[in-house]
């Protein structure tokens, strides 16, 4: 009997490690917004961790050493991230396949599975993830901006998405026998990772659609876009950042103010809290009826810094 190009061994390896890329993909995306909030910052200073994207391609290549791995990780990490509510939707597809496809390429063309190989596979794929959003969406308007958050995907991808998977699979291949700085960075590191994301899923992540509202108030209460949606107006309006931008369009939302006032405020300070736990702050007294909250549970914040847009709103806080 001939046999197959993969065997059974390297899709089970493919399925496993497509399923763990595809469900970190949203607590990655955590803990980039916790960097972003740390330096103060709307985004941008999270693609220090997008290599971490990248690393479940190019360790899931490693184990099979086969071509053509990337690009089936990349598309099945893609489905899982799009069927467990990414917020890229199908265009995740696009770009993780694209990642997947860069993967196998470098490796092909080097001919080699050595150190090199899988810093440079890293930090291309990791890299390529700017220049694709920036071909589709022109995410960033300032050339210097783009410039930098591109170097910061590209090391990122060299540091987490090359090097890391590389140490992590001469671990697990038993090459890195003696328990040297080196294994014991690379074990901690991905020791913190996996209690992080068992904290983050088991104290932080939400799933559902209902949204709370809570804090200083009379009438702390949950409730869904539908309970809602006899306030829903239209607001036409531009998102306009610092270094993103978005066309002028119209949304249809519920007003944040008739959201805080079914709620009885006592407090000034009205916190909006993301599912990633990105959270922006208004005065209650600047608020305004174009001020809506979608049923996509996305913030449009017409009037002020497009840092004020949060996407996937859980909480909405009285202070």
């Amino acid at each position: 009997m001939g046999k197959y190009y993969f065997e059974t061994r390297d899709l089970v390896i493919i399925a496993v490690i497509s399923a763990l890329g595809g469900v970190s993909s949203t607590y990655i995306g955590y803990l980039g917004n916790l960097i972003n909030r740390f330096l103060g910052v709307p985004f941008g200073a999270g693609q220090i961790l997008a290599g971490l994207h990248i690393f479940w391609i190019i360790l899931g290549y490693g184990l099979t050493k086969k071509r053509g791995t990337g690009v089936m990780i990349g598309v099945l990490k893609a489905f899982v991230e799009l069927f467990s509510g990414g917020k890229l939707g199908i265009f995740v597809l696009v770009l993780s396949a694209t990642q997947g496809v860069l993967v196998d390429l470098v490796f092909l063309l080097s001919g080699k599975r050595n150190f090199i190989s899988y810093i440079v596979a890293g930090g291309i794929a990791t890299g390529v993830n700017v220049f694709i959003f920036q071909l589709f969406f022109a995410s960033y308007n300032a050339v210097t901006f783009f410039f930098l958050i591109s170097c910061i995907a590209f090391f990122s991808g060299v540091i987490f998405a090359g090097y890391f998977s590389y140490s992590v699979l001469e671990i697990l291949e038993g090459k890195e026998k003696k328990y040297g700085v080196k294994k014991a960075v690379t074990i901690g590191f991905a020791t913190a990772l996996l209690f992080g994301g068992i904290y983050y899923y088991a104290g932080i992540y939400t799933l559902g659609e209902k949204i709370s509202v809570s804090g200083t108030c009379e009438n702390p209460y949950d409730f869904t876009y539908d309970d809602l949606k006899s306030f829903e107006k239209t607001v036409k309006t531009e998102m306009i950042g610092q270094y993103k931008y978005e066309e002028e369009k119209e949304y249809e939302g519920i007003p944040l103010l008739k959201i805080i006032e079914k709620a009885v405020p006592k407090g000034e300070k009205i916190e909006v809290v993301g599912n990633d736990g990105y959270a922006v702050i208004f005065d209650l007294e600047k608020l305004n009826e174009d001020i809506v909250l979608t049923e996509e549970r996305r913030l449009i914040a017409k009037g002020f810094d497009g840092s004020y847009w949060v996407q996937d709103v859980v909480e909405i806080r009285i202070e």
